[in-house]
Protein backbone atom coordinates (compact mmCIF):
# COMPACT_ATOMS: atom_id res chain seq x y z
CA UNK A 1 0.00 0.00 0.00
CA UNK A 2 1.19 2.88 -0.89
CA UNK A 3 0.78 5.88 1.42
CA UNK A 4 -0.02 9.42 -0.05
CA UNK A 5 0.94 12.61 2.02
CA UNK A 6 -1.88 14.30 0.31
CA UNK A 7 -4.40 11.87 1.73
CA UNK A 8 -4.21 12.16 5.16
CA UNK A 9 -6.54 9.15 6.32
CA UNK A 10 -6.05 5.82 4.94
CA UNK A 11 -8.34 2.45 5.49
CA UNK A 12 -6.27 -0.82 5.86
CA UNK A 13 -8.82 -3.02 6.12
CA UNK A 14 -8.98 -3.86 2.54
CA UNK A 15 -4.94 -4.10 2.48
CA UNK A 16 -4.57 -6.21 4.89
CA UNK A 17 -4.05 -10.25 5.32
CA UNK A 18 -4.55 -12.18 8.55
CA UNK A 19 -3.82 -15.38 10.15
CA UNK A 20 -5.52 -16.96 13.17
CA UNK A 21 -3.03 -18.13 15.77
CA UNK A 22 -5.77 -20.72 17.35
CA UNK A 23 -2.55 -21.80 20.00
CA UNK A 24 -1.85 -18.43 20.92
CA UNK A 25 1.70 -18.88 20.87
CA UNK A 26 3.16 -18.18 17.47
CA UNK A 27 5.87 -15.23 17.90
CA UNK A 28 6.90 -12.64 15.24
CA UNK A 29 9.56 -14.94 14.43
CA UNK A 30 7.80 -17.98 13.90
CA UNK A 31 4.88 -15.84 12.05
CA UNK A 32 7.53 -14.34 9.48
CA UNK A 33 8.47 -18.29 8.27
CA UNK A 34 4.15 -19.39 7.92
CA UNK A 35 4.60 -20.61 4.57
CA UNK A 36 2.02 -17.91 2.32
CA UNK A 37 -1.13 -19.47 2.12
CA UNK A 38 -1.56 -19.67 5.68
CA UNK A 39 -2.37 -15.94 5.84
CA UNK A 40 -5.51 -15.27 4.14
CA UNK A 41 -7.20 -11.48 2.71
CA UNK A 42 -9.54 -9.17 4.53
CA UNK A 43 -12.94 -9.22 3.22
CA UNK A 44 -14.68 -7.51 5.46
CA UNK A 45 -15.14 -3.78 6.06
CA UNK A 46 -13.20 -4.10 9.34
CA UNK A 47 -11.77 -7.02 10.62
CA UNK A 48 -14.46 -8.82 13.05
CA UNK A 49 -14.17 -12.71 14.28
CA UNK A 50 -17.02 -12.67 17.46
CA UNK A 51 -16.14 -13.64 20.59
CA UNK A 52 -12.77 -16.47 20.12
CA UNK A 53 -10.02 -17.90 22.14
CA UNK A 54 -7.27 -17.10 19.51
CA UNK A 55 -4.75 -14.68 18.37
CA UNK A 56 -5.21 -12.64 15.13
CA UNK A 57 -2.25 -11.67 13.08
CA UNK A 58 -2.47 -8.94 10.60
CA UNK A 59 -0.41 -7.86 7.85
CA UNK A 60 0.77 -5.23 4.99
CA UNK A 61 2.58 -3.05 3.33
CA UNK A 62 3.27 0.34 3.83
CA UNK A 63 5.81 2.62 1.45
CA UNK A 64 5.88 6.10 2.34
CA UNK A 65 6.73 8.61 -0.06
CA UNK A 66 8.61 10.88 2.36
CA UNK A 67 9.04 11.31 6.16
CA UNK A 68 5.88 11.54 7.54
CA UNK A 69 4.43 11.12 11.19
CA UNK A 70 1.60 8.70 10.65
CA UNK A 71 -0.22 7.17 13.30
CA UNK A 72 -2.01 3.78 13.15
CA UNK A 73 -5.78 3.86 14.74
CA UNK A 74 -7.32 0.94 16.08
CA UNK A 75 -10.62 2.04 17.05
CA UNK A 76 -11.48 -1.06 19.21
CA UNK A 77 -10.76 0.63 22.96
CA UNK A 78 -11.39 -2.83 24.85
CA UNK A 79 -8.85 -5.29 23.12
CA UNK A 80 -6.67 -7.08 25.54
CA UNK A 81 -3.17 -7.38 23.74
CA UNK A 82 -2.22 -5.58 20.81
CA UNK A 83 1.30 -6.29 19.92
CA UNK A 84 2.92 -4.56 17.15
CA UNK A 85 6.18 -4.97 14.60
CA UNK A 86 7.75 -3.10 12.16
CA UNK A 87 10.28 -4.21 9.57
CA UNK A 88 12.06 -2.78 7.27
CA UNK A 89 13.61 -5.76 4.53
CA UNK A 90 14.42 -8.03 7.64
CA UNK A 91 15.17 -5.77 10.22
CA UNK A 92 12.97 -5.05 12.82
CA UNK A 93 12.37 -1.13 13.40
CA UNK A 94 9.77 -0.85 15.93
CA UNK A 95 7.79 -2.98 18.04
CA UNK A 96 5.13 -1.83 20.69
CA UNK A 97 3.00 -3.35 23.32
CA UNK A 98 -0.52 -2.37 24.41
CA UNK A 99 -3.79 -3.17 24.92
CA UNK A 100 -6.40 -2.82 28.14
CA UNK A 101 -5.08 -5.49 30.09
CA UNK A 102 -2.29 -2.89 31.05
CA UNK A 103 -2.41 0.58 32.89
CA UNK A 104 -3.00 3.18 30.54
CA UNK A 105 -0.28 5.32 31.37
CA UNK A 106 1.77 2.39 29.42
CA UNK A 107 0.07 3.48 26.25
CA UNK A 108 2.65 5.08 23.40
CA UNK A 109 -0.12 8.21 23.09
CA UNK A 110 -2.56 8.96 25.89
CA UNK A 111 -6.02 8.47 23.44
CA UNK A 112 -8.81 6.43 24.72
CA UNK A 113 -8.68 4.24 21.62
CA UNK A 114 -5.12 2.69 20.62
CA UNK A 115 -3.30 4.94 18.74
CA UNK A 116 0.33 3.88 17.54
CA UNK A 117 2.68 5.98 16.01
CA UNK A 118 4.18 4.50 12.68
CA UNK A 119 8.14 4.99 12.32
CA UNK A 120 8.02 4.52 8.64
CA UNK A 121 10.91 4.88 6.73
CA UNK A 122 10.62 7.14 3.41
CA UNK A 123 10.85 5.93 -0.23
CA UNK A 124 11.19 2.34 1.36
CA UNK A 125 8.84 -0.89 1.43
CA UNK A 126 8.03 -1.65 5.41
CA UNK A 127 6.27 -4.42 6.51
CA UNK A 128 3.46 -4.03 9.18
CA UNK A 129 2.78 -6.94 11.61
CA UNK A 130 -0.32 -6.39 14.22
CA UNK A 131 -1.38 -9.57 16.68
CA UNK A 132 -4.54 -8.86 18.63
CA UNK A 133 -5.84 -11.23 21.49
CA UNK A 134 -8.83 -10.35 23.57
CA UNK A 135 -11.00 -12.25 26.04
CA UNK A 136 -14.09 -10.29 24.78
CA UNK A 137 -15.21 -9.21 21.09
CA UNK A 138 -12.68 -9.37 18.42
CA UNK A 139 -13.08 -6.39 16.08
CA UNK A 140 -10.17 -4.66 14.36
CA UNK A 141 -11.13 -1.41 12.59
CA UNK A 142 -7.86 -0.43 11.40
CA UNK A 143 -7.18 3.45 9.92
CA UNK A 144 -3.41 5.08 8.80
CA UNK A 145 -3.46 9.11 9.58
CA UNK A 146 -1.01 11.78 9.32
CA UNK A 147 -0.75 13.26 12.87
CA UNK A 148 -2.66 16.63 12.55
CA UNK A 149 -5.71 15.42 10.88
CA UNK A 150 -5.88 12.45 13.26
CA UNK A 151 -6.35 15.37 15.99
CA UNK A 152 -8.70 17.31 14.23
CA UNK A 153 -10.84 14.22 13.78
CA UNK A 154 -10.58 13.21 17.16
CA UNK A 155 -11.76 16.76 18.23
CA UNK A 156 -14.44 16.07 16.62
CA UNK A 157 -15.50 12.82 17.74
CA UNK A 158 -14.78 13.89 21.58
CA UNK A 159 -17.00 16.74 21.06
CA UNK A 160 -19.58 14.34 19.82
CA UNK A 161 -18.92 11.19 23.11
CA UNK A 162 -19.22 14.53 25.53
CA UNK A 163 -21.90 15.54 23.77
CA UNK A 164 -23.84 12.55 24.56
CA UNK A 165 -22.70 11.27 27.69
CA UNK A 166 -23.73 14.63 28.98
CA UNK A 167 -27.11 13.96 27.88
CA UNK A 168 -27.01 10.69 29.48
CA UNK A 169 -26.21 12.30 32.81
CA UNK A 170 -29.04 15.45 32.18
CA UNK A 171 -31.45 12.15 31.72
CA UNK A 172 -30.60 10.46 34.90
CA UNK A 173 -30.44 13.90 36.81
CA UNK A 174 -33.79 14.48 35.95
CA UNK A 175 -35.45 11.56 36.61
CA UNK A 176 -33.44 11.27 39.95
CA UNK A 177 -35.42 14.98 40.72
CA UNK A 178 -38.54 13.43 39.65
CA UNK A 179 -37.80 9.86 41.91
CA UNK A 180 -37.21 12.79 45.08
CA UNK A 181 -40.75 14.39 44.08
CA UNK A 182 -42.60 11.28 44.00
CA UNK A 183 -41.00 8.39 45.45
CA UNK A 184 -41.86 5.71 42.57
CA UNK A 185 -39.59 2.90 42.30
CA UNK A 186 -40.02 3.20 38.22
CA UNK A 187 -38.02 6.64 38.51
CA UNK A 188 -34.92 5.12 40.46
CA UNK A 189 -34.80 2.15 38.33
CA UNK A 190 -34.14 4.34 35.57
CA UNK A 191 -32.08 6.34 36.99
CA UNK A 192 -30.16 3.26 37.80
CA UNK A 193 -30.21 1.65 34.36
CA UNK A 194 -29.42 5.29 32.65
CA UNK A 195 -26.33 5.11 35.19
CA UNK A 196 -25.30 2.00 34.57
CA UNK A 197 -25.90 2.17 30.62
CA UNK A 198 -23.39 5.59 30.69
CA UNK A 199 -20.88 3.50 32.05
CA UNK A 200 -21.25 0.59 29.50
CA UNK A 201 -20.81 3.67 26.49
CA UNK A 202 -17.90 4.96 28.63
CA UNK A 203 -16.17 1.66 29.15
CA UNK A 204 -16.85 0.62 25.71
CA UNK A 205 -15.61 3.99 24.28
CA UNK A 206 -12.37 4.13 26.11
CA UNK A 207 -13.24 7.38 27.80
CA UNK A 208 -13.85 5.24 31.06
CA UNK A 209 -10.28 3.54 31.13
CA UNK A 210 -8.91 7.35 29.88
CA UNK A 211 -10.40 9.27 32.79
CA UNK A 212 -12.34 6.63 35.48
CA UNK A 213 -10.39 4.12 36.41
CA UNK A 214 -6.85 4.43 34.11
CA UNK A 215 -4.41 2.45 37.00
CA UNK A 216 -6.93 0.15 37.22
CA UNK A 217 -6.26 -2.61 34.14
CA UNK A 218 -8.17 -5.21 36.33
CA UNK A 219 -11.74 -3.38 36.61
CA UNK A 220 -10.84 -2.51 32.92
CA UNK A 221 -11.51 -6.17 32.10
CA UNK A 222 -14.73 -6.43 33.81
CA UNK A 223 -16.61 -3.57 33.20
CA UNK A 224 -18.68 -4.38 30.29
CA UNK A 225 -19.41 -7.92 32.08
CA UNK A 226 -20.75 -5.76 34.81
CA UNK A 227 -22.13 -2.89 33.44
CA UNK A 228 -24.18 -5.57 30.70
CA UNK A 229 -25.47 -7.66 33.76
CA UNK A 230 -26.56 -4.87 36.14
CA UNK A 231 -27.99 -2.86 33.12
CA UNK A 232 -30.33 -6.00 32.53
CA UNK A 233 -31.41 -6.16 36.59
CA UNK A 234 -32.16 -2.60 36.26
CA UNK A 235 -34.16 -2.40 33.24
CA UNK A 236 -36.25 -5.58 34.11
CA UNK A 237 -36.87 -4.03 37.60
CA UNK A 238 -37.81 -0.18 35.59
CA UNK A 239 -40.23 -2.30 33.23
CA UNK A 240 -42.09 -4.30 36.62
CA UNK A 241 -42.70 -0.78 37.62
CA UNK A 242 -43.89 1.03 34.56
CA UNK A 243 -45.64 -0.60 33.33
CA UNK A 244 -47.64 -2.26 36.23
CA UNK A 245 -46.87 -5.99 35.23
CA UNK A 246 -47.82 -7.38 38.77
CA UNK A 247 -51.75 -6.03 38.15
CA UNK A 248 -52.04 -6.24 34.33
CA UNK A 249 -49.30 -9.06 33.00
CA UNK A 250 -48.05 -11.28 35.94
CA UNK A 251 -46.76 -14.18 34.05
CA UNK A 252 -44.58 -11.11 31.73
CA UNK A 253 -43.31 -9.82 35.16
CA UNK A 254 -41.88 -13.61 36.44
CA UNK A 255 -40.25 -13.95 33.08
CA UNK A 256 -38.66 -10.73 33.21
CA UNK A 257 -37.42 -11.47 37.25
CA UNK A 258 -36.41 -14.68 36.05
CA UNK A 259 -34.53 -12.65 33.60
CA UNK A 260 -33.17 -10.63 35.97
CA UNK A 261 -31.79 -13.53 38.69
CA UNK A 262 -29.98 -14.91 35.52
CA UNK A 263 -28.20 -11.90 35.00
CA UNK A 264 -27.53 -11.40 39.04
CA UNK A 265 -26.42 -15.25 38.66
CA UNK A 266 -23.73 -13.96 35.89
CA UNK A 267 -23.14 -11.45 37.85
CA UNK A 268 -21.77 -13.25 40.69
CA UNK A 269 -20.00 -15.97 38.58
CA UNK A 270 -18.22 -13.27 36.65
CA UNK A 271 -14.96 -13.26 38.89
CA UNK A 272 -14.87 -17.01 38.58
CA UNK A 273 -16.05 -18.23 34.87
CA UNK A 274 -14.28 -17.51 31.83
CA UNK A 275 -15.57 -13.92 30.96
CA UNK A 276 -16.32 -14.57 27.24
CA UNK A 277 -18.53 -17.36 28.06
CA UNK A 278 -20.23 -15.07 30.95
CA UNK A 279 -20.69 -11.46 28.69
CA UNK A 280 -21.93 -14.19 25.91
CA UNK A 281 -24.72 -15.22 28.16
CA UNK A 282 -25.50 -11.73 29.39
CA UNK A 283 -25.55 -10.40 25.32
CA UNK A 284 -28.66 -13.16 25.09
CA UNK A 285 -30.41 -12.76 27.88
CA UNK A 286 -30.22 -9.31 27.41
CA UNK A 287 -31.88 -9.78 23.99
CA UNK A 288 -34.51 -11.96 26.10
CA UNK A 289 -35.18 -8.53 27.92
CA UNK A 290 -35.09 -6.43 24.94
CA UNK A 291 -37.61 -8.61 22.74
CA UNK A 292 -39.74 -9.86 26.00
CA UNK A 293 -39.97 -6.11 26.99
CA UNK A 294 -41.23 -4.93 23.51
CA UNK A 295 -43.86 -7.64 23.45
CA UNK A 296 -45.33 -6.54 27.04
CA UNK A 297 -45.51 -2.62 25.66
CA UNK A 298 -47.33 -4.49 22.51
CA UNK A 299 -49.61 -6.56 24.76
CA UNK A 300 -50.78 -3.58 27.03
CA UNK A 301 -51.10 -1.38 24.17
CA UNK A 302 -54.64 -0.37 25.01
CA UNK A 303 -55.13 -1.30 28.51
CA UNK A 304 -52.14 1.46 29.78
CA UNK A 305 -51.01 5.02 28.39
CA UNK A 306 -47.75 4.55 29.64
CA UNK A 307 -46.83 1.23 27.41
CA UNK A 308 -47.82 3.51 24.05
CA UNK A 309 -45.27 5.55 25.33
CA UNK A 310 -42.91 2.55 26.30
CA UNK A 311 -43.30 0.83 23.00
CA UNK A 312 -42.12 3.74 20.64
CA UNK A 313 -38.88 4.59 22.97
CA UNK A 314 -37.89 0.71 23.26
CA UNK A 315 -38.34 -0.24 19.71
CA UNK A 316 -35.14 2.07 19.50
CA UNK A 317 -34.18 0.15 22.05
CA UNK A 318 -34.48 -3.22 20.33
CA UNK A 319 -33.10 -2.14 17.39
CA UNK A 320 -29.57 -0.51 18.96
CA UNK A 321 -29.30 -4.42 21.16
CA UNK A 322 -29.93 -6.31 18.86
CA UNK A 323 -27.69 -4.57 15.76
CA UNK A 324 -25.21 -4.32 18.44
CA UNK A 325 -24.98 -7.75 19.61
CA UNK A 326 -25.02 -9.09 16.42
CA UNK A 327 -22.06 -7.10 15.54
CA UNK A 328 -20.04 -8.37 18.61
CA UNK A 329 -20.87 -11.72 17.32
CA UNK A 330 -19.99 -11.23 13.85
CA UNK A 331 -22.96 -11.88 12.63
CA UNK A 332 -23.29 -8.80 10.58
CA UNK A 333 -20.21 -6.61 9.48
CA UNK A 334 -18.61 -4.03 11.32
CA UNK A 335 -18.65 -0.71 9.69
CA UNK A 336 -18.02 3.01 10.52
CA UNK A 337 -21.98 3.71 10.56
CA UNK A 338 -22.82 1.01 12.73
CA UNK A 339 -21.12 2.82 15.97
CA UNK A 340 -23.23 5.13 15.73
CA UNK A 341 -26.31 3.08 15.68
CA UNK A 342 -26.08 1.94 19.81
CA UNK A 343 -25.75 5.24 21.25
CA UNK A 344 -27.82 7.11 18.67
CA UNK A 345 -31.34 4.55 19.49
CA UNK A 346 -30.42 4.26 22.85
CA UNK A 347 -29.94 8.37 23.68
CA UNK A 348 -33.37 8.73 21.85
CA UNK A 349 -34.91 5.52 24.01
CA UNK A 350 -33.98 7.92 26.72
CA UNK A 351 -34.82 10.68 25.64
CA UNK A 352 -38.66 9.05 24.98
CA UNK A 353 -38.85 7.60 28.43
CA UNK A 354 -37.84 10.71 29.68
CA UNK A 355 -41.01 12.32 28.27
CA UNK A 356 -43.12 8.68 29.00
CA UNK A 357 -42.14 9.64 32.91
CA UNK A 358 -42.33 13.56 32.59
CA UNK A 359 -46.17 12.82 31.17
CA UNK A 360 -47.47 10.16 33.73
CA UNK A 361 -46.60 12.94 36.51
CA UNK A 362 -48.09 15.56 34.53
CA UNK A 363 -51.12 13.34 33.99
CA UNK A 364 -51.84 12.27 37.87
CA UNK A 365 -51.14 15.95 38.49
CA UNK A 366 -54.61 16.72 36.04
CA UNK A 367 -56.08 13.73 38.45
CA UNK A 368 -55.28 14.95 41.37
CA UNK A 369 -56.72 18.30 40.39
CA UNK A 370 -59.93 17.28 39.44
CA UNK A 371 -59.77 15.00 42.82
CA UNK A 372 -59.46 17.92 45.00
CA UNK A 373 -58.73 21.62 44.61
CA UNK A 374 -56.44 21.63 47.70
CA UNK A 375 -53.87 19.57 45.75
CA UNK A 376 -53.22 22.25 43.82
CA UNK A 377 -51.35 24.71 46.46
CA UNK A 378 -49.67 21.49 47.53
CA UNK A 379 -48.55 20.90 43.97
CA UNK A 380 -47.46 24.48 43.47
CA UNK A 381 -45.53 24.11 46.53
CA UNK A 382 -43.59 21.29 45.68
CA UNK A 383 -42.75 22.51 42.58
CA UNK A 384 -40.77 25.80 44.30
CA UNK A 385 -38.99 23.32 46.13
CA UNK A 386 -38.30 21.10 43.52
CA UNK A 387 -36.99 23.95 41.27
CA UNK A 388 -35.10 25.22 44.28
CA UNK A 389 -33.48 21.95 44.15
CA UNK A 390 -33.04 22.15 40.41
CA UNK A 391 -30.87 25.30 40.83
CA UNK A 392 -29.16 24.22 43.59
CA UNK A 393 -27.95 20.91 41.93
CA UNK A 394 -27.08 23.49 38.78
CA UNK A 395 -25.19 25.26 40.58
CA UNK A 396 -23.36 22.78 42.31
CA UNK A 397 -22.59 21.13 38.99
CA UNK A 398 -21.72 24.33 37.27
CA UNK A 399 -19.15 24.65 40.27
CA UNK A 400 -17.99 20.75 40.14
CA UNK A 401 -17.47 21.45 36.41
CA UNK A 402 -15.49 24.31 37.36
CA UNK A 403 -13.72 22.53 39.75
CA UNK A 404 -13.23 19.83 37.17
CA UNK A 405 -11.79 22.41 34.05
CA UNK A 406 -9.33 23.43 37.03
CA UNK A 407 -8.24 19.96 37.84
CA UNK A 408 -7.59 18.97 34.15
CA UNK A 409 -5.39 21.88 33.84
CA UNK A 410 -3.02 21.14 36.97
CA UNK A 411 -1.12 18.96 38.77
CA UNK A 412 -2.85 17.05 41.36
CA UNK A 413 0.59 17.42 43.37
CA UNK A 414 1.91 20.85 42.89
CA UNK A 415 -1.04 22.30 42.01
CA UNK A 416 0.97 24.35 38.96
CA UNK A 417 0.17 23.48 35.53
CA UNK A 418 0.24 19.96 34.01
CA UNK A 419 2.46 18.80 31.01
CA UNK A 420 -0.22 19.21 28.68
CA UNK A 421 -1.47 22.74 29.82
CA UNK A 422 1.66 24.24 30.22
CA UNK A 423 2.44 23.19 26.86
CA UNK A 424 -0.49 24.55 25.45
CA UNK A 425 0.27 27.73 27.06
CA UNK A 426 3.68 28.24 26.11
CA UNK A 427 3.26 27.24 22.49
CA UNK A 428 0.82 30.00 22.50
CA UNK A 429 2.75 32.68 24.21
CA UNK A 430 6.14 31.73 21.72
CA UNK A 431 3.89 32.43 18.70
CA UNK A 432 2.35 36.34 20.53
CA UNK A 433 6.39 36.88 20.93
CA UNK A 434 7.42 35.66 17.53
CA UNK A 435 4.33 38.15 16.42
CA UNK A 436 5.67 40.82 18.45
CA UNK A 437 9.29 40.34 18.36
CA UNK A 438 9.76 39.85 21.99
CA UNK A 439 12.71 38.22 23.85
CA UNK A 440 11.70 34.74 26.15
CA UNK A 441 13.69 32.52 27.67
CA UNK A 442 12.53 28.50 28.92
CA UNK A 443 13.99 27.30 31.68
CA UNK A 444 13.95 24.07 32.80
CA UNK A 445 14.67 23.12 36.51
CA UNK A 446 15.44 19.46 38.08
CA UNK A 447 15.34 18.80 41.37
CA UNK A 448 19.25 17.17 41.77
CA UNK A 449 19.66 13.37 43.81
CA UNK A 450 15.81 13.61 44.03
CA UNK A 451 15.41 10.02 44.28
CA UNK A 452 17.66 9.90 47.25
CA UNK A 453 15.52 11.92 48.64
CA UNK A 454 12.60 9.42 48.09
CA UNK A 455 15.15 6.68 49.44
CA UNK A 456 16.09 8.11 52.24
CA UNK A 457 13.45 9.43 53.69
CA UNK A 458 10.41 8.10 51.85
CA UNK A 459 8.24 8.93 48.86
CA UNK A 460 5.62 11.83 51.43
CA UNK A 461 8.87 13.68 52.15
CA UNK A 462 9.83 13.72 48.19
CA UNK A 463 6.34 15.44 47.76
CA UNK A 464 6.65 17.74 50.13
CA UNK A 465 10.32 18.59 49.24
CA UNK A 466 8.99 19.26 45.54
CA UNK A 467 6.37 20.90 47.03
CA UNK A 468 8.29 23.17 48.48
CA UNK A 469 10.31 23.77 45.21
CA UNK A 470 7.23 25.16 43.69
CA UNK A 471 6.05 27.33 46.37
CA UNK A 472 9.85 29.02 46.36
CA UNK A 473 9.79 29.44 42.40
CA UNK A 474 5.92 30.79 42.83
CA UNK A 475 7.12 33.59 45.35
CA UNK A 476 9.94 34.66 42.93
CA UNK A 477 8.28 33.96 39.65
CA UNK A 478 5.95 37.23 38.07
CA UNK A 479 2.64 36.36 37.05
CA UNK A 480 3.07 36.57 33.57
CA UNK A 481 5.50 33.69 33.76
CA UNK A 482 3.91 30.26 32.62
CA UNK A 483 5.02 27.86 35.34
CA UNK A 484 4.43 23.52 35.07
CA UNK A 485 5.39 20.60 36.06
CA UNK A 486 6.85 18.59 33.29
CA UNK A 487 6.77 15.19 35.00
CA UNK A 488 8.65 13.87 37.98
CA UNK A 489 11.00 16.00 39.64
CA UNK A 490 11.15 18.00 36.38
CA UNK A 491 9.87 21.73 36.11
CA UNK A 492 9.29 24.13 32.93
CA UNK A 493 9.09 27.73 33.46
CA UNK A 494 8.81 29.96 30.40
CA UNK A 495 9.81 33.97 31.13
CA UNK A 496 8.12 35.94 28.66
CA UNK A 497 9.80 39.50 27.08
CA UNK A 498 12.85 37.93 28.92
CA UNK A 499 16.36 38.52 27.57
CA UNK A 500 19.16 36.06 28.14
CA UNK A 501 20.71 38.02 30.52
CA UNK A 502 17.98 38.71 32.53
CA UNK A 503 16.46 34.90 32.27
CA UNK A 504 20.17 33.82 33.73
CA UNK A 505 19.22 35.98 36.61
CA UNK A 506 16.39 35.02 37.39
CA UNK A 507 17.50 31.37 37.24
CA UNK A 508 20.48 32.08 39.57
CA UNK A 509 18.15 33.64 42.02
CA UNK A 510 15.53 30.35 42.14
CA UNK A 511 18.90 28.62 42.18
CA UNK A 512 20.21 30.66 45.63
CA UNK A 513 16.49 30.74 47.38
CA UNK A 514 15.97 26.96 46.57
CA UNK A 515 19.52 26.04 48.12
CA UNK A 516 19.27 28.18 50.62
CA UNK A 517 16.21 26.99 52.06
CA UNK A 518 15.18 23.69 53.57
CA UNK A 519 12.77 21.72 55.14
CA UNK A 520 11.88 19.85 58.65
CA UNK A 521 10.11 17.14 58.43
CA UNK A 522 9.76 14.83 61.61
CA UNK A 523 12.26 16.45 62.58
CA UNK A 524 14.76 15.99 60.35
CA UNK A 525 15.85 18.83 57.87
CA UNK A 526 16.01 18.22 54.27
CA UNK A 527 17.80 20.37 51.57
CA UNK A 528 17.96 20.15 48.05
CA UNK A 529 19.83 21.88 45.23
CA UNK A 530 18.19 22.04 41.38
CA UNK A 531 19.99 22.08 38.28
CA UNK A 532 19.02 24.31 35.44
CA UNK A 533 18.98 24.71 31.70
CA UNK A 534 17.86 27.99 29.56
CA UNK A 535 16.44 28.05 26.12
CA UNK A 536 17.13 32.09 25.37
CA UNK A 537 15.18 33.47 21.98
CA UNK A 538 15.88 36.98 20.96
CA UNK A 539 14.47 39.09 18.44
CA UNK A 540 16.53 38.29 15.65
CA UNK A 541 16.44 34.50 16.24
CA UNK A 542 14.01 32.32 14.49
CA UNK A 543 11.39 31.17 16.88
CA UNK A 544 11.36 27.67 17.99
CA UNK A 545 8.24 25.52 18.70
CA UNK A 546 7.70 24.60 22.59
CA UNK A 547 9.28 21.12 21.46
CA UNK A 548 12.09 22.61 20.38
CA UNK A 549 12.64 24.72 22.79
CA UNK A 550 12.60 22.36 25.69
CA UNK A 551 14.94 19.88 23.54
CA UNK A 552 17.46 22.85 23.95
CA UNK A 553 16.40 23.43 27.99
CA UNK A 554 17.04 19.74 28.69
CA UNK A 555 20.20 19.70 26.80
CA UNK A 556 21.53 23.09 28.67
CA UNK A 557 20.11 21.47 32.05
CA UNK A 558 22.07 17.93 31.11
CA UNK A 559 24.92 20.07 30.89
CA UNK A 560 24.47 21.39 34.28
CA UNK A 561 24.45 18.36 35.39
CA UNK A 562 27.32 17.37 34.49
CA UNK A 563 28.70 20.64 35.26
CA UNK A 564 28.32 19.05 39.15
CA UNK A 565 24.60 20.18 39.38
CA UNK A 566 23.04 23.11 41.14
CA UNK A 567 24.46 25.34 38.70
CA UNK A 568 22.66 27.16 35.63
CA UNK A 569 23.20 26.33 31.65
CA UNK A 570 22.43 28.73 29.05
CA UNK A 571 21.90 27.58 25.12
CA UNK A 572 20.23 29.77 22.03
CA UNK A 573 16.93 28.36 21.26
CA UNK A 574 15.86 28.55 17.07
CA UNK A 575 13.48 26.28 14.69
Amino acid sequence: MKLDANEPFHHLDDHIEFLEDKSGKIDIRSLRKQPEDAWKPNIEHHPGFGFSDSAFWFRASLASPESLNWLLEIDSPTLDEIGLYLFAGEKLIQEVQTGDSRPFAERPLQFREFILPLSLPPNRLATLYLRVKSTGSLQVPMNLWLEDSFYQQDELETAALGLFIGSVLVMALYNLFLYLRVHEPAYIYYVFYVTTFGFFIVGLTGWGYKYLWPESPGFQQYNLGISITLGGIFVCRFIHHFLDLPALAPRIGYVLAGAAFIQFALLCLLPFAPYNTIVQAALIITILIAMMAQYSGIQLWHRNIDARYFTIAWSAFLLAVIMSILEKFSLIPLANWTDAVLPTCMLLELILLSMALGERISRETQQRIQAQQDVIQLHTEAEKILEQKVNERTLELKEANAKLEILSITDDLTGIFNHRHFLARAEHAIKLSQRYQRPIALIMMDVDHFKSVNDTHGHAAGDEVLKHVVATCCRINRETDIFGRLGGEEFGILLLETPAASAFEVAERLRREIEGSSIELEGQVITVTVSQGICTVEPTDQYPTIEDALKVADKAMYEAKKAGRNCVKTLPGSK
